[in-house]
């Protein structure tokens, strides 16, 4: 818990409060109860899971892989599946309940099932923070409907109320819009008088409990605070605390200043809490909402609109929906119930205007009768709202059609329709049986679906992360690459997904300069600002443009106009030459990786001053070396003595002119790392240094078998003795400088060089 509560990994170098940030109640549960069950397992020896190695071929290698509920993944994916099992029954009880029929409530769950695909993406996605949430959010729907219906809820209720409030805001971040939109019906309906005064507050009381606790428990977050949950909660009770002034204005009117109080409450109290804890985490939504209806656009806003999940509602989500007949059964519904409601309303305002009071208190209580059916009518009105502006969001609106499809089997409003199909029994059989025709399709659909997942290229890149990268390493790239990166890897990432917070988005902003047309320096003085190693890019992210305006690079000239006239983006001159600014260390089909230059503009031979502390020493392992002749048994190496050494040696004799230049390369020896070319510059006092012969301990010269220079430089000597020690010569193999003289074909520097350039070898050592 103290790693979850204090995380410098997610967001390095910030250290965060996980829970606080992302909202893992349900993750904390989800592990105290896997542990409390492998407990239990592991005592009672009981066998939960199987596991076994898959050989998966094409190079790749095998996997362990495991079934059972003691496998964690399959632990998590089943508590998942268990919510939403516990959600069919919460949608046949609130079916039931609002029908007062069983009927309507079996319909309900018919109709989520053959609407399963627009319903849910748990089947897809199931560690979604809407897959732990929703089926507690219909959970505190029945809660209220169930308050409602009563004429006075009490205490029982608050609590209820206020309970699963706190469990449907702790595990989703935007569950704040959700009971923002059941405030507002509930504000609907108590401007319509369906509910009094006392019933709105009880219900008031237990979302402000809610919200408080909610508050505490993700250990004061202040997007709590500034959310439109908390200012339409703030609206609703100025509208409640003025009704002894407002009931005394006609009911038209009334309704005008409630809903200018209303308004006024929402904005001020949201601008100025705003303002007050410089709070600005969901600025985006009422940012894409101006996207939506309007032409402002940003770097933010584009990125959710260009995402097929926040478009608009598309086409074929109503063709779904229509052939398995759950729109235009909703469609009769809502006809029906809004008929009846207006005349009740419009007879209630005819009693209040021929001033009879009897009249008015009968429609008053029949409207009262109707409140939960009200409340669910105007609750799918908002979701309707949401579903079409932002595709996503239907999660919410198409289970809301199911319930309000159980309304088909209410005696309130289509007795008259039973009545001619002799019963509920037989108008539900009938209505399942043709929805059966395109809600069957839809399920087969979804059976069809088979398949493993399979991200080879992904694979590839978190294997070299974990085995070419340190654990500290500090990574930057696409937000879900990121999370992937964060979950297989446990390296330390600068951006993820979670996109409400305000610093996150800006910090988010900066990584995907990448993307951008802004010079590469300028994007590499960003990242190592940020305190990047690594930076990884995807080809298809960099390169495609899934509709038009949609590239990132399209994104980012919104923002960024001075640099529209560049014709390719960072990402691309990256890929195409990422030096100085940048260096590929890893790179397959789908990823780069480029590690940050530290220091782009220093120059490489930054090695020159060690070099020549390192030509002093040189002279008394030389000189060593003549007492050493039999240390260096390089009589194994026989190919460097093919004496054809000697001839040369000899000809050292009559041109000792020549012998200068091999000296000043055998003053290099010394440097065994070092590249012998640096050490040429600096022979001339080093062949000075040569007639002192005073022996030194040999131990140096079985390091210097590596650079045969240095024996190059005893040359010298046994020409003064050329007479003598010319038979000495081949042991000592001086003549390794032999192999020096073969490779002096070419420039004598370049021996010691495996690749002849010679700046090359200055920068191997540097790196």
């Amino acid at each position: 818990m103290d790693q979850v509560m204090r995380d410098n990994v997610t967001e390095y170098p910030s250290t965060i409060n996980v829970l606080k940030r992302f909202n893992l109640f349900p993750e904390v549960v989800v592990g105290a109860f896997f542990r409390a069950f492998t407990a239990v397992s592991d005592q009672l020896k009981i066998r939960t899971k199987e596991c076994w190695t898959v050989n998966r071929g094409n190079g790749l290698p095998p996997v362990l892989s495991c079934e059972g509920i003691g496998d964690p993944m399959y632990f998590y994916v089943h508590s998942v599946f268990f919510l939403h099992g516990i959600l069919m029954a919460l949608v046949f009880l609130l079916g039931s309940f609002i029908s007062q029929s069983v009927w309507g409530g079996l319909l309900s769950v018919l109709c989520f099932f053959y609407n399963h695909g627009e319903a849910t993406r748990v089947q897809w996605t199931p560690p979604l923070r809407e897959s732990f949430s929703f089926p507690l959010h219909t959970l505190q729907m029945l809660v209220v409907t169930l308050a409602l219906s009563v004429s006075r809820p009490g205490r029982s209720f608050v609590c209820w109320i206020a309970l699963t409030t706190i469990m449907f805001m702790l595990p989703w971040q935007f569950a704040q819009f959700s009971l923002a939109t059941q405030t507002l019906s509930l504000i609907a309906c108590y401007m319509l008088k369906a509910i009094d005064s006392t019933k709105f507050k009880a219900i008031l009381y237990g979302q402000v409990i809610g919200l408080a606790v909610s508050f505490v428990l993700l250990f004061g977050n202040l997007m709590l605070l500034t959310s439109l949950f908390s200012c339409v909660l703030v609206g609703a009770f100025v509208i409640v605390f003025a009704e002894p002034v407002l009931n005394k204005l006609n009911q038209i009117v009334q309704w005008i200043v409630q809903g200018i109080l209303l308004v006024l409450s929402i904005v001020g109290v949201k601008k100025l809490v705003g303002l007050v804890l410089g709070v600005a985490d969901d600025a985006h939504i009422f940012d894409i909402l101006r996207s939506k209806f309007g032409d402002y656009r940003n770097f933010h806003t584009m990125l959710y609109t260009c995402a097929k999940e926040f478009d608009f509602l598309e086409l074929e989500t109503y063709g779904k929906l229509s052939k398995s007949l759950l729109l235009p059964l909703v469609a009769l519904v809502v006809l029906v119930i809004s008929a009846e409601i207006m005349r009740s309303l419009v007879a209630r305002l005819r009693g209040q205007s021929t001033t009879k009071k009897e009249d008015e208190q009968a429609e008053t209580s029949e409207l009262t009768e109707q409140a939960p059916v009200i409340y669910h009518l105007f609750q799918l009105a908002a979701y309707t709202v949401m579903a079409v502006a932002i595709m996503r969001l239907k999660l919410f609106w198409t289970p809301q059609l199911c319930v309000m499809a159980s309304l088909i089997c209410s005696k309130k409003y289509f007795g008259w329709l039973h009545a001619r199909c002799f019963s509920k029994a037989v108008l539900v059989l009938v209505i399942a049986a043709a929805m059966s025709i395109g809600g069957w399709q839809n399920l087969k659909e979804q059976f069809a679906i088979f398949g493993e997942y399979s991200n080879v290229p992904l694979e590839q890149l978190v294997e070299w992360v974990n085995t070419n990268t340190p654990r500290e390493a500090v990574f930057a790239g696409s937000m879900p690459t990121m999370a992937n990166l964060k979950l297989s890897t446990e390296r330390a990432i600068v951006n993820h997904p979670h996109y409400e917070d305000e610093g996150l988005r800006a910090r988010t902003m900066e990584v995907y300069s990448v993307f951008s047309r802004k010079p590469v320096s300028e994007v590499h003085a960003k990242l190592k600002a940020m305190g990047v190693q690594f930076v990884i890019i995807e080809d298809n992210w960099c390169r495609s443009r899934p509709s038009p305006g949609c590239g990132m690079a399209d994104i980012w000239d919104v923002e960024d106009p001075a640099n529209r006239h560049r014709k390719t983006s960072a990402c691309v001159e990256m890929a195409e030459k990422p030096e100085p600014y940048f260096r590929r260390v890893f790179k397959n089909q789908a990823y780069d990786v480029f590690a940050i230059v530290v220091d782009p503009m220093a120059p490489p031979p930054q090695q020159a001053p060690p070099q020549q502390k390192q030509e002093t020493p040189p002279p008394p392992p030389q000189q060593k070396q003549e007492t050493v002749l039999p240390q260096q048994k390089q009589e194994t190496p026989p190919p460097q003595q093919k004496q054809e050494t000697p001839p040369p040696q000899q000809k050292q004799e009559t041109p000792q002119q020549t012998v200068p230049p091999q000296q000043k390369q055998q003053a290099t020896p010394p440097q065994q790392t070092v590249p012998p070319q640096q050490k040429q510059e600096t022979p001339p006092p080093q062949q000075k240094q040569q007639p002192p012969p005073p022996p030194q301990t040999p131990p140096p010269q079985q390091k210097q078998e590596t650079p045969p220079p240095q024996q190059k430089q005893q040359p010298p000597p046994p020409q003064q003795k050329q007479e003598t020690p010319q038979e000495t010569l081949p042991p000592q193999q001086k003549q390794q400088t032999p192999p020096l003289q073969q490779k002096q074909v070419t420039p004598p520097p370049q021996q010691n060089q495996q690749t002849p350039p010679p700046p090359q070898q200055k920068q191997p050592p540097p790196a």
